[in-house]
């Protein structure tokens, strides 16, 4: 597609209102630019009487694949406290599968090398547990594989403890049961992606 450059100027108060919005990206200016990018497309589709499917969380150099919370709607964005909690759930069941798929991903890519390792130790306990740490989305998905697991006849019963940090959750497992998580998550993330 032809692109054509653009140049503008706009007051020093609104580009500092920018970076006081994203104040987890570096290079202020390319997210300036990247946010000015987006509104002209934005108004475009408007002016054409289109649906504007985009968001700023969709942009690859914004906030593409990662999780939008409240407390980033309410302290990043200003928004009230239940509008941001009601927009969080939007993007969560949107980008649901994604995120889920990404969540397993890293589940199963730490039990994993836990795993690995201990069959590489010579001097490896057979009562080793492996311990992961997850959050409220991981907890979610973990009791799911667990769930099937316990449909399939598996002894399930690792221990469960929360976290001082809110959300957080420890999972212990034995061998047995990090092998059967493993092949099971893996059934769900391959799910997740299709």
């Amino acid at each position: 597609m032809a692109t054509k450059k653009i140049s503008f100027d706009i007051d020093e108060s609104i580009f500092q209102s920018l970076g006081q919005r994203f104040p987890d990206l570096p290079g202020k200016d390319k997210v300036a630019a990247t946010l000015a990018k987006l509104a002209l497309t934005e108004w475009e589709q408007w002016f054409a009487a289109r649906l504007r499917p985009n968001t700023i969380f969709q942009d690859p150099s914004l906030y593409s694949g990662k999780r939008v919370t409240r407390g980033m709607l309410f302290n990043q964005f200003n928004l009230p406290y239940g509008e941001a909690s009601y927009l969080e759930r939007v993007f969560a069941e949107k980008e649901l599968p994604d995120l889920s798929q990404a969540t397993l991903g890293k589940i199963l890519d730490e039990l994993g090398k836990q795993v690995d390792k201990w069959k590489k130790d010579t001097d490896r306990k057979p009562d080793q547990e492996f311990t992961i740490e997850v959050d409220k989305l991981g907890q979610r998905l973990l009791q799911a594989v667990m769930q099937k697991a316990k449909a399939d006849g598996k002894d399930m019963a690792p221990a469960e403890h929360s976290l001082n940090v809110h959300g957080y959750y420890n999972y212990t497992f034995s061998k047995e049961e990090a092998d059967t998580v493993i092949k099971i998550g893996g059934q769900f993330k391959e799910a997740y992606g299709k």
